[in-house]
């Protein structure tokens, strides 16, 4: 058994290098508690979120989260306005007049928008399935999540489909416990499964013309896999806090089959990854009165892509910065603002003990540059999230310092 451990560890990490392996987003979760603010946030994530957030603020995390129901949707206000002509053109009823105007009416608002839309959704996929519970150094969450958009460029066009299921679990620890200074690590395993598919950039006359030829050459992949992630975070008395995160130190995905006709048995060679990146943050918590607690917080994702810059196809590296400040009233009330993506963002939260609704709606740049290609999102997210009882993990009794012989824990 000992040295089979070697052999299947070996086996992992030299396997991808003769695979073909492709890069492949992020897994991600509906959150508008820190979109509305511009989010998320590095420094701020002290919910059970911080599992794929920031793996060091699981130290201190004390919550459960059952009940998740979060739907998003892209361009609420165009959705509305081309579902009766989607639907049209779906069911291809009626002449050739008919339909001329149906055309039209779908045309019609991608002329008013510059030629330039995008149209799609988000949901967690089982709601009353989806759960998570970070308490004192161990987190482990369950969650589902189905997106899909559709985006038209002048002629051209494209769509993404995302069914992911994510099992994340975390590990804090103290680095050091003062009176004053806090240092906290942490470490997520998440094991995963997506279905995507990808379709585009087509030309509008291709996908008209040849969309049955361009369905039967679609592939969609089942991916089996997981990723390591690490965070840090820093904590001082006086209400800041600074965080650093590793994210997918190491992934590694494996196309079990395909579920498109053509490629019924997978093509086993095929690997995928999702690209490693560094993200930073600081916030500030202070206390206005007995009422009243401001949260203000500052997020640098993807720090590595400012050294990228010369490569056109990188978003340009502006986009990587967020704000935000949350006002907190009689920790009831949440009010929200940020800027992210270089785009507005608002929200609002209620907190009736557990129960909590959450809105948010704000901007996502779906181009590289500032403006290029901005499209607005509105989300919502009711939850039932108790607090549990703290306790103490075996791991986390002292910290590391005062392991070896400096301040002990408080």
């Amino acid at each position: 058994m000992k040295k089979l451990i070697p052999v299947l560890l070996a086996v992992l990490l030299i396997f991808p290098v003769f695979a073909d392996r492709q890069a492949m987003p992020r897994f991600a979760m509906p959150n508008p508690m820190s979109n509305g603010m511009g989010g998320p946030h590095i420094a701020l994530t002290d919910n059970v979120y911080s599992l794929i957030v920031n793996p060091g603020a699981i130290t201190r995390t004390n919550q459960r989260s059952f009940l998740n129901l979060a739907p998003s949707i892209l361009s609420p206000g165009l959705m509305a306005e081309l579902f009766g002509p989607v639907m049209d053109m779906a069911m291809g009823m009626g002449d050739d007049d008919s339909m001329s105007d149906v055309i039209r009416d779908f045309l019609t608002p991608l002329e008013s928008q510059g030629g330039r839309i995008a149209v799609g959704l988000e949901l967690q996929a089982l709601p009353l399935i989806s759960f998570a519970s970070v308490r004192s150094g161990f987190g482990f969450a369950f969650w589902q999540r189905m997106y899909f958009d559709v985006r038209l460029n002048g002629l051209n066009s494209m769509a993404n489909v995302y069914v992911d299921a994510m099992a994340p679990i975390g590990f804090g620890f103290k680095i050091l416990d003062t009176d004053r200074h806090v240092v906290d690590a942490g470490i997520t395993i998440m094991p995963f499964a997506r279905t995507m598919a990808n379709l585009g950039p087509v030309s509008a006359l291709d996908l008209i013309d040849d969309v049955g030829d361009l369905m039967d050459d679609l592939s969609l992949p089942f991916i089996v896999g997981g990723s390591l992630s690490a965070g840090f975070m820093y904590r001082l008395d006086n209400g800041l806090s600074v965080g650093l995160t590793l994210n997918d130190i190491f992934s590694y995905g494996q196309e079990v089959f395909n579920l498109s006709s053509d490629d019924s048995a997978g093509n086993s060679n095929t690997t995928y990854y999702i690209p490693f990146t560094m993200d930073m943050g600081v916030a500030y918590s202070m206390p206005l009165g007995r009422l009243f607690n401001l949260d203000l917080a500052f997020s640098w994702h993807n720090v590595f892509n400012i050294f990228q810059q010369k490569d056109y196809f990188n978003d340009n590296a502006i986009l990587d910065f967020s704000l935000g400040a949350e006002l907190k009233i009689i920790n009831i009330f949440n009010f929200r603002l940020g800027v992210r993506e270089m785009l507005p963002s608002i929200g609002f939260g209620l907190e009736l003990g557990p129960f909590m609704i959450d809105t948010a709606w704000y901007g996502r740049e779906f181009g590289i540059e500032p403006g290029d290609f901005p499209v607005s999102t509105i989300e919502l997210l009711i939850s039932f999230r108790p607090e549990p009882r703290p306790t103490t993990r075996l791991w986390n009794r002292r910290s590391l310092v005062g392991l070896f012989g400096g301040p002990e824990s408080y």
